[in-house]
C-alpha cells in the first residue's frame, strides 16, 4: 500500500458566504411567517419552502474537497458532486503549484470551467495545476508548502521513470 504524501480536506468556511446563505434563509423565513396574507398559512404551505431551505443549507454544509497524493498517484473528489478520481503518476504529464485568482480566472469557487481547464476549489489563492494527455485541472489547496513537497515527490518519480526508460 502506497504511503500518503499529501492529504487535505477543505470546506467552504468563508464568513461572507455563510452570512449570505444564512441571511437569505432568514429573509425567506421572515417573509414566509411575517408577511401579511389574506388567508392563514396551512401546514402544506410551510413544509415545502422550509424543506427546500433546509436541504440547500445542508447541501452547502456537505460540500467537501478532498485531495490525496500518494507515492504513485493523485486522487481527489468534490463531495457530493464527484466520486473519487484517481490518476497514476504515469498518466500525469505535469503537476505544479500555482497562484491563481478564483474569481477572475474561473468566475468563482466550487467546480468551474474556464474554457481551458476545470477547477475544484473552496477558496484561497493556491492550487495544484495538473496536466494529463487530454485534461487540465486545478485543485485548490490551503497548504501550499505541503503541496510543494508532494509535487517534488511527483517530479522525482517522473525523473526516475524517465531515467529507467533511457537505460
Amino acid at each position: 500500500m502506497a504511503k500518503i504524501v499529501f492529504q487535505e480536506t477543505q470546506r467552504f468556511r468563508q464568513i461572507w458566504i455563510w452570512v449570505l446563505i444564512l441571511g437569505i434563509t432568514g429573509i425567506s423565513l421572515g417573509a414566509l411567517f411575517f408577511m401579511e396574507r389574506d388567508a392563514p398559512l396551512d401546514f402544506s404551505d410551510i413544509v415545502f419552502p422550509i424543506g427546500m431551505l433546509l436541504l440547500l443549507n445542508l447541501l452547502f454544509l456537505s460540500f467537501k474537497l478532498s485531495i490525496r497524493i500518494k507515492e504513485d498517484r493523485l486522487s481527489f473528489r468534490f463531495f457530493p458532486f464527484t466520486r473519487w478520481r484517481s490518476y497514476r503518476f504515469e498518466a500525469i504529464d505535469a503537476m505544479e503549484l500555482v497562484e491563481y485568482n478564483g474569481l477572475w480566472e474561473y468566475g468563482g469557487w466550487g467546480i468551474k470551467w474556464n474554457g481551458d481547464s476545470w477547477s475544484y476549489t473552496t477558496g484561497g489563492k493556491w492550487g495544484i495545476l495538473v496536466k494529463t494527455q487530454g485534461k487540465k485541472f486545478l485543485l485548490g489547496t490551503h497548504k501550499p508548502e505541503e503541496a510543494k513537497r508532494a509535487i517534488a515527490q511527483f517530479l522525482a518519480f517522473k525523473s526516475a521513470s524517465s531515467e529507467s526508460e533511457l537505460e
